[in-house]
């Protein structure tokens, strides 16, 4: 095919499929997360928040194009730690707020709480987005065939988690 039709794009090598594909779907809501993650920095990086908070940031946003250059070339994910945690201390400090930040378990997101905290809060319902989008690309009646990355965005969002509950405990 010479003439590439503009309702199609590339999924992998020179296979073509339609704009409305799930795998391009969960692809274009990672490129979303990311340029959120970058505006986040920018509006902390203006009012003089915490650089270790925006370091944090990059860090995620690095984790996010290492996730997106697995899917684009259908490699396996093999990074296991987001913001200097592992995944099993990233599951055990998000699930255990008050142990590990003295931040009540389940404290529901209020204005209150400040901007950097809403910031945060925003991010982490992309990442639930973006991990839906991933389930409907990956999953198939025999399971899911990318649990890495599901699994990778589950974590995901637990660091943004414990990134709020830090901003809370320091409040």
């Amino acid at each position: 095919m010479t003439n590439k039709p503009e309702h199609m794009t590339q999924l992998l090598g020179d296979a073509l499929v339609s704009k409305n594909h799930p795998r391009i779907i969960f692809r274009g809501k990672l490129d979303s997360l990311q340029a959120q993650v970058v505006l986040i920095q920018c509006q902390l990086q203006a009012v003089g928040e915490q650089e270790a908070l925006i370091a944090d940031l990059q860090d995620i946003l690095t984790y996010l194009r290492e996730i997106m250059r697995c899917e684009v070339l259908d490699t396996s994910l093999t990074t296991a730690q987001i913001i200097g945690l592992t995944y099993k201390e990233l599951r055990e400090q998000s699930h255990n707020p008050q142990k590990f930040f003295n931040v009540e378990q389940m404290a529901l997101p209020d204005y209150t709480q400040g901007k950097t905290s809403a910031l945060l809060n925003s991010l982490r319902t992309a990442v639930r987005e973006t991990e839906a989008a991933a389930v409907s690309a990956f999953e198939s009646k025999d399971g899911v065939s990318r649990p890495d990355l599901i699994r990778a965005l589950n974590r995901l969002s637990g660091a943004v988690h414990i990134l709020m509950c830090r901003v809370l405990a320091e409040q």
